[in-house]
């Protein structure tokens, strides 16, 4: 009973205060982006197939995870099987291949394979 009276006094409390305040002012907010303006990266179009893999340079990019060696081992030999005189280009590293990896990898190779795992 004593917590059904000290709610009604602060209600009532409550509703005297608003009807007796004076009503505030009008606020306007303007909400900026921390980040600014920021402009989009250059879009570039996927290049052409290539029609024939025979006699190409072909790369393989591995993240180095727990068992894709030995997927890996099966494409390259695959590869060189189906493929004459195709030769295959090992690369590793991190997830992200990174743009000084992907220029050496674009200057060797014709065409490569990106495989990680997790």
């Amino acid at each position: 009973m004593k917590n059904l009276v000290w709610i009604a006094v602060i209600l009532a409390a409550a509703c005297l205060t608003s009807v007796t305040s004076p009503a505030a002012p009008a606020v306007t907010l303007t909400v900026l982006n921390p980040r600014g303006e920021i402009a989009p990266p250059p879009v570039f179009p996927p290049r052409p197939r290539i029609s024939d893999l025979s006699g190409k340079k072909i790369g393989l990019y591995w993240n180095g995870k727990a068992g894709g060696n030995y997927f890996w081992n099966i494409i390259e030999e695959l590869l060189k099987e189906k493929l004459p005189g195709t030769t295959v280009l090992r690369y590793n590293g991190a997830y992200d291949i990174g743009d000084p990896l992907a220029a050496k990898m674009a200057g060797e190779v014709d065409a490569f394979f990106y495989g990680v795992g997790d």
